[in-house]
């Protein structure tokens, strides 16, 4: 069965994040009720996301100038980490 989009009918935020070689959380504080949030990676070295634990060994790599779209709300923190050095990512939470 095809996945239905939900469209945004609240409120947008974008926030920029240094990702760290220490488990970094994208965005610092979610959008209240967020629904979706697409993290771009507009540094130069790849990102590794995942949860708290998230390694360049384990986590889903993000290289510079990709993006990701997920459907997570509010209550699900994202976290990036790089292997060397720091990336900056920006992040478009809907509501």
């Amino acid at each position: 069965m095809p996945t239905v989009a939900m469209p945004i009918t609240g409120v947008i935020l974008e926030t920029a994040t240094t990702v760290t070689t220490t488990a970094t959380t994208i965005p610092a504080t979610a959008l209240t009720n967020r629904r979706t949030i697409l993290v771009y990676n507009n540094g130069s070295v790849t990102v590794f996301l995942g949860s708290s634990t998230v390694t360049t060994a384990n986590g889903v790599p993000l290289a510079p100038a990709a993006e990701k779209n997920l459907e997570l709300d509010d209550g699900v923190v994202l976290y990036g980490r790089v292997a060397s050095g720091t990336a900056d990512v920006r992040s478009l939470e809907g509501a």
